[in-house]
This record gives structure tokens, C-alpha cells and sequence, in this order.
């Protein structure tokens, strides 16, 4: 009963079924780098393993910028239960394919399917939130959906490495799945919701083809006043998973290795690097597992405006801290501060981004907005290495705070007409 205090028990139906497959995803971070081999992934095509060990671990992220957009009409037309369920259990039959695939060409159909699977699932907590909740605990149910797939994930790189360390990867990745099946029968509960459908835009296919609609879907009734603070939030979501999610998780081990002694050892010998950046990234899944609720309840209190405009700040000033100080003393104070406002900022935009929608293109903004995420999470890890061929991995750092105070700005801009402040608690 405490917990439907905190959270309508309807979001546990949402949110638990994700935690149960993301496993299979989380895991494959940790073991395909290191046991490519076991996976089938070698040299192809004149293509090096490199190559193919970096394309399957972001094919997954490129194909939600097609997918979320199709996952939103799906909901609109056949409800939210169904399609969310056929997710979670494709979300599982990816899991086992890692386990019994062999070869580049069943591993990237695998994670491409899970990355489909993870536009509904998404899409469904987040519809789950607006659908049950009201303003004033919203924030907190953006934070348990943040909190609750990084428990997953948490539990999969941990307790998952040891069991692939001690089985085989056939075993692991069978018993990841088997959870998988627990998380589809959980997903059968999930309220049936029925996003409002909108009727398309008049003028047809060519109209809707420009740069301005592939940035903010076309939306009746929504003029400019409005569609620019869409853009600009799901342009903030954009810059904090670029920076956060994606350059800074990617670029953490080489950027100390930089700074480390003979022994690869940083800290005066004090950790192994590899031990110190594994340390590191599950502080930023701690983070949102034990943050994501409470920093979502704080922007309820504050005001989504405050609430990012606090943890924007924070994560420059990390950032910034990185590059000056340039030390592995640094990276371990700068890298804890820019997860934990990056939980700040991420779960305050959330909230926001659906409370600036209308409820009849509710579902088509959440799914664009989604779409925002998974681009910069994707093309963070490719610019951070990019960057340091031609500059160092701090440049890296230098164009994501670049990035985060222009697209900061750029919102400020865009949301300070009190008449568009549509995403302040009401």
C-alpha cells in the first residue's frame, strides 16, 4: 500500500516487465568488447572486429529514430496493452538470440529487434505516467520508469558478468531470457490506454517532408509558439544523453588510461583503470536507481524550470572542471557530479517535454522527443572518438558543455513567454 502512495501501481506494470529484459541488453556492454569471439564477431568483409563490435552495440539506438515515431501510431490505433506486451516478449527472444546466435549477422538482427522492442517499452511508461498520474507526482513516476530499468541493469552487469564468467554465454543469456518470460506476464496488467489519435496534416506526403517536420512532428492545431518549446526541450534531451549517456560512458576508460602509470594503474596505483571507469559508469546507473524518484519529486516541488536550470549548470561545471584541472582526480570528482545532474535534468525534461504536449498528440511528441534521446546517446560515442583523433578526449568534454549551454540557451528562449510555460507545475 506504500508503495501505490508513492506511485500508482499501474506504472509497476510498466515499468518492472523493462527492468526484466534490459538485462540482456546491459550485459552485452560488458562481455561482446571482450569475448567477441564467442559471439562469431571477427574480421568480415575487410571490415576489422573493431568495426562490427561498435556497430552492433549502437544498431540498437539508430533504429529507434525510425521505430519510435511507428511505435506511437501503433499505440494510437490499437491501444497501449497489446503491442507493449508483444515488445517485452521480443525484448526476450533478443536476449536468447545473444545466447544462441553465432555470427555479425544474427548478432546485429538481434539488437536490432531489441532496439524496436525498447521504442514500446518506453513509450509505454511514459504514456502509463501521463495516463494515471496527475501533475503533481508526475515527476516522481518519470523517475521510478529511469530507476527501474537501470535496476536491470545494474543487476545484469553485475551478478550477469559473474555468471558469464563461471557458465558459458549460452547459459547466461538463457537465464537472462527466462526473466524475460517472468516481465511478459507482468506486462499483461498494464492498463489498456488509448492515446488520443490525430487526424495527418493537410497537404499529404510532400508537406510533412521538410527539415522543421523531422525535427518537431507536424501537430494540428500547434503553432510556432509552441512547437519551439517542444523543440527545445527534446534539444536539451538531446544534448544531455549525447554528453552524459553516451560521450562520457564511451570515452571514460581511455581518457584515464591517459593518466595512467606503467602499470596501467591511476591514483598513485590505487585502481586499475578498467577497475576505477567500471566503478564510475555503475555509479550512473546507482544514480538513477536510487535518484531518479526523488529528483523527480523535487521538480514537482520547484518547478521543472528551476529544476533544470540547476543541473544544466552542474553538468557544465563538470565538464568544465574535467578540462581545466585535467587529472584523474578530476575525472573522479567531475564524472560522479555530471550522472547525478544529469538524473536531475533528464527526469525534470521528461515531465516537462509531456506536459507542453497537448493530450490528443501526446503520444507523437513523447515518441519524437524519444527519438531526440537515442540520436545523441548514438552519436556521442562516435564524435567523443572522433574528437580525440584530431584533440584529446577532453575536446570531447569541451564540445559537449559547448553543446549543453546552447541548447540550454536556446530553451530559455524558447519557454520565457510565461504564456508558453506550459510544463510548470499547475
Amino acid at each position: 500500500m506504500r508503495l501505490k502512495r508513492i506511485v500508482p501501481v499501474e506504472m509497476v506494470y510498466a515499468v518492472s516487465p523493462t527492468a526484466t529484459v534490459i538485462m540482456g541488453d546491459s550485459l552485452m556492454y560488458v562481455v561482446l568488447p571482450i569475448a567477441a569471439v564467442d559471439f562469431g564477431v571477427e574480421e568480415q568483409f575487410g571490415l576489422a572486429a573493431t568495426f562490427w563490435i561498435g556497430l552492433a552495440l549502437s544498431i540498437n539506438r539508430f533504429i529507434r529514430l525510425g521505430s519510435n515515431a511507428f511505435a506511437a501510431s501503433v499505440y494510437q490505433r490499437f491501444g497501449v496493452r497489446w503491442p507493449f506486451v508483444a515488445s517485452i516478449a521480443a525484448g526476450a527472444l533478443s536476449t536468447l538470440a545473444y545466447g544462441l546466435g553465432t555470427g555479425i549477422l544474427a548478432l546485429l538482427l538481434a539488437r536490432a529487434v531489441w532496439g524496436v522492442s525498447y521504442s514500446y517499452m518506453r513509450l509505454a511508461a511514459h504514456l502509463t505516467a501521463f495516463g494515471v498520474g496527475t501533475s503533481a507526482i508526475r515527476g516522481r513516476m518519470m523517475g521510478m520508469f529511469n530507476s527501474g530499468q537501470r535496476f536491470g541493469s545494474f543487476v545484469s552487469v553485475t551478478a550477469g558478468a559473474v555468471l558469464f564468467h563461471l557458465t558459458s554465454r549460452e547459459v547466461t543469456f538463457t537465464v537472462l531470457a527466462c526473466i524475460g518470460l517472468v516481465g511478459v506476464l507482468i506486462a499483461t496488467r498494464i492498463p489498456d490506454l488509448r492515446p488520443e489519435r490525430i487526424r495527418p496534416a493537410v497537404g499529404g506526403l510532400r508537406n510533412r517532408l521538410n527539415a522543421w517536420d523531422l525535427a518537431i512532428s507536424r501537430l494540428p492545431g500547434y503553432g510556432r509558439k509552441l512547437r519551439i518549446p517542444l523543440l527545445s526541450i527534446s534539444l536539451m534531451r538531446f544534448a544531455t544523453a549525447f554528453g552524459a549517456n553516451g560521450l562520457a560512458i564511451a570515452t571514460l576508460a581511455p581518457y584515464l588510461a591517459g593518466f595512467a602509470d606503467n602499470d596501467d594503474r591511476v591514483l598513485g596505483g590505487s585502481f586499475a583503470v578498467v577497475t576505477l571507469a567500471g566503478l564510475l559508469v555503475g555509479f550512473r546507473w546507482l544514480s538513477d536507481i536510487s535518484l531518479g524518484v526523488p529528483m523527480g519529486h523535487l521538480s514537482d516541488l520547484v518547478g521543472r524550470r528551476l529544476a533544470i536550470a540547476c543541473g544544466m549548470a552542474a553538468m557544465i561545471a563538470s565538464l568544465a572542471m574535467m578540462v581545466v584541472a585535467d587529472s584523474a582526480v578530476a575525472v573522479v570528482i567531475g564524472m560522479p557530479l555530471l550522472f547525478l545532474a544529469a538524473v536531475g535534468v533528464n527526469t525534470a525534461l521528461d515531465a516537462a517535454i509531456g506536459e507542453t504536449a497537448t493530450s490528443s498528440t501526446r503520444a507523437a511528441v513523447l515518441g519524437r522527443y524519444s527519438t531526440w534521446l537515442d540520436l545523441g546517446a548514438a552519436l556521442g560515442p562516435f564524435t567523443g572518438f572522433l574528437v580525440a583523433d584530431r584533440i584529446g578526449f577532453d575536446g570531447g568534454f569541451v564540445v559537449a558543455a559547448v553543446l549543453l549551454a546552447g541548447t540550454w540557451a536556446f530553451y530559455v528562449a524558447a519557454t520565457g513567454d510565461p504564456r508558453t510555460r506550459q510544463h510548470r507545475r499547475r
